[in-house]
């Protein structure tokens, strides 16, 4: 699943406290959608015990794109943001469901197949044309996306640090 669904780690110093760098990210993002309905933007939630955030990009909606979930932490006496790069929850579960089915129906096809239904012999193979299906699509969406890991990541270290402003 790691070749689908993998995170990829990320931690950000920040050069403030912990309220102010919690503020100075609150700054630089937006919490809805709506608010910047036709212009990019990090979008999501930011508090004091997590943060949750997504490019946004007018007018084109991509699931399979990257969020970074993470929360603040102290280290070393100064503020860390640490968490990960992944793919949606909801998006990984109804990707594992449709893949589970479709191999599921792999497999009674092909046993249908080979106790004499002789006119089945395509249904295993359409079963896993769906897979084939289901895992390009995945890897054409986190394709599409491919610079939003980079694009978020400038955004949350322009925002937590002293140089940026």
């Amino acid at each position: 699943m790691r070749f689908l669904y993998g995170a990829v780690p990320a931690t950000f110093d920040s050069d403030f406290g912990g309220t102010e760098s919690v503020r100075r990210l609150v700054g630089a993002t937006q919490s809805s959608v709506w608010k910047t309905f036709a212009a990019q933007a990090a979008v999501g939630t930011v508090t004091e015990t997590r943060v949750a955030l997504q490019r946004y990009v007018p007018f084109l909606h991509n699931s399979f794109k990257p969020f970074f979930v993470g929360a603040w932490r102290t280290s070393g006496g100064h503020v860390v943001l640490s968490g990960a790069f992944r793919m949606h929850r909801a998006v990984q579960v109804f990707m594992s469901v449709w893949l589970a089915l479709c191999i599921v129906w792999s497999a009674l096809a092909a046993y249908a197949a080979a106790s004499g239904a002789r006119e089945s012999w395509l249904l295993p193979l359409a079963g896993l044309g769906m897979v084939a299906f289901g895992v390009a699509l995945v890897q054409l969406g986190k394709w599409m996306a491919r610079n939003d890991m980079a694009w978020l990541s400038a955004v949350i270290r322009k925002a937590l640090s002293r140089d940026a402003r």
